[in-house]
Order: structure tokens, then C-alpha cells, then sequence
């Protein structure tokens, strides 16, 4: 099924979430599909003025509940019995979750078994990784943008956060190598794999508004058009060939014409840092080492013929 044609249950926890996240949330629920039910829960009383206003210009449903004990919360128990009584109606076929709160985890495991596609929403900084691992996929509130807003528009073509983007570089190619057929592989394939891989994965997270906005970014990987399909392609900067002949000439430069694997790829990213052998189809830096007919491999060592 396609994102945009899911029946969603929005499920808020008033008392985890604030007020002006709820704008955001909307519109990131208008790229999933059409809300069927909306409702947050909490002790209404205690909730601001802000709360109920934003509420009301949503159309989203209050469902009060009194801290009946302390320690306990009730709020959280409803907006659970009510989750599974959703999936079980069959009304909905999506959920989002819209809670920093871990004890939710078990919920979002349970609604994943009954079928449900469960996005959750919540904070970077005190969403746990168990949390957003019961998740299909996990958004930030942090890197949510108001798509009215101009000027935050604006801010997010800018990398803001650049922690892990090279762990990310990495990972986008080693999709493209391992899914693709000759390096080339769809975009929303890759992004369906990314998202499966890690349900928090977010290109907003590194500055950019869409994946294809991101990826564009990578040295050697181009994204082209083929009729309506988008297409992701890694190209090498070298050719098979003018790797292999360097290889060659490293082993060369030694006396015996013989060295060990490890100090060739060594050598081979002292030359080339973005190097990878498996660019060129290869499972072990050792396969593409023995694929050269002047070359013999044994031991973990090369040897020129």
C-alpha cells in the first residue's frame, strides 16, 4: 500500500506533548494518507489554554481521565485499550503515536503484530531505542518543519546536523551495492530499506528536506529519471581496470613482489579515501584482489605472478 492511502488513528499524549508540535505533526501525517480518528488524552483540566485551542483547530477529540492514583496514569492506559480496540474494528490500518513515553513501547508491538503501520512521534533528546524500534517508522518532533514557514524553509537547506553523516554516506552506497542491479537502484526502494534498517531514519536530520535531496549531496552517486521512475546510481571515480592496475603496482614496489592484503587496501585508501571494493561487485577485498589474472592470492598475502 502506498503511504498517502493509509486510514490513520492519531493517538496523542497530551501530557508528553506540547501544544505547538501538533501543527507540525499534521502535516506530516497529510504525507501518509487521511485521518480517520484523532484524539488526545490526558487530564483535560490540567492542560493549558494553548492546548484545547490547538486541539479545537485540528478537530482533535478530547478523551479526559483523572489521575485516579499517584504513580499511575490512567490517560496512558486509555489511549491504549483504545488503540488495540481501533485495530481490531478495522477502521484504520495506520497509527501514529504521537509520545516521547517508552511505556508505550509495548503498545507499538502490539499494534506492528496486529498488521498496523505505526509511525511514532517524538522527542530526540528522551525517546528510548526500544520505543523506536517498535515503531515502523520514527519521526523527531526537532527536525518536523512547518512547510507554511518560509523562513525555517529557508534554514533547512542548510545542514544543521552533521553528526553520523558519513556513517550515512556509507550506508546509503552499501544499499545501492548489496539492492541494486549494476549499482542502480530505485529511490523509494531505497528509501523503503533505510526506513526498515532504522525507523528513525530522516534525511531532515542531515539538513535536507527530501532523500533525494540528501543523496544528491554523495560523491559518485547521481540520481536519474527513467519515464516516472526515480533511479539512485553509484558510479566509481575509477574504473575496475585502473584499480587493478594499481594494485598491481603497489605489490610491485615491494622486493619480493609480494604483500600482505590488509597493507594493500591500505595503501589503496591512502591513494583513493572513498575506496570500496565492493563498488566493483565484490563481497571481500580478497575476491577482487584474486580476479586479477597477473595476481595469486594465498594466505592472506598477493603475489605477482
Amino acid at each position: 500500500m502506498e503511504k498517502s492511502e493509509y486510514k490513520i488513528a492519531l493517538l496523542i499524549d497530551s501530557e508528553n506533548v506540547s501544544h505547538k508540535y501538533i501543527k507540525l505533526v499534521m502535516n506530516e501525517i497529510a504525507k501518509y494518507g487521511k485521518i480517520v480518528i484523532a484524539r488526545f488524552y490526558g487530564d483535560i483540566n490540567n492542560l493549558p489554554k494553548e492546548w484545547h485551542r490547538t486541539a479545537q483547530d485540528h478537530a482533535i477529540k478530547p478523551v479526559h481521565q483523572y489521575n485516579v492514583a499517584i504513580g499511575k496514569n490512567a490517560a496512558d492506559m486509555a489511549m491504549a485499550l483504545d488503540a488495540q480496540e481501533m485495530m481490531y474494528q478495522e477502521k484504520v490500518n495506520a497509527f501514529f503515536l504521537v509520545t516521547s513515553d517508552s511505556d508505550f513501547t509495548p503498545l507499538a508491538m502490539k499494534l506492528r503484530e496486529g498488521g498496523m503501520h505505526v509511525i511514532g512521534v517524538g522527542s530526540n533528546k528522551t525517546t528510548t531505542q526500544a520505543f523506536r524500534s517498535a515503531c515502523n517508522e520514527f519521526k523527531y518532533f526537532e527536525y518536523l518543519t512547518d512547510e507554511d514557514d518560509e523562513e525555517e524553509e529557508q534554514t533547512l537547506k542548510k545542514p544543521q546536523v552533521k553528526d553520523d553523516y558519513s556513517e550515512i554516506v556509507l550506508l546509503i552506497k552499501n544499499i545501492i551495492i548489496e539492492n541494486g542491479v549494476d549499482n542502480k537502484i530505485q529511490l523509494s526502494r531505497l528509501g523503503d530499506i533505510l526506513v526498515n534498517r532504522f525507523s528513525d531514519f530522516d534525511a531532515r536530520r542531515y539538513g535536507h528536506k527530501t532523500l533525494s535531496s540528501l543523496v544528491s549531496t554523495i560523491n559518485g552517486v547521481f540520481i536519474t529519471q527513467e519515464k516516472t521512475t526515480t533511479f539512485v546510481t553509484l558510479e566509481s571515480k575509477l574504473q575496475k581496470h585502473d584499480i587493478m592496475q594499481e594494485i598491481i603496482e603497489i605489490i610491485a614496489q615491494n622486493k619480493s613482489k609480494e604483500m600482505m592484503l590488509t597493507k594493500i587496501k591500505q595503501e589503496l585508501e591512502k591513494r583513493h579515501p572513498d575506496f570500496s571494493y565492493q563498488e566493483y561487485g565484490f563481497t571481500r577485498f580478497s575476491k577482487l584482489v584474486s580476479s586479477i589474472p597477473e595476481i595469486t592470492v594465498s594466505k592472506n598475502a598477493a603475489k605477482l605472478k
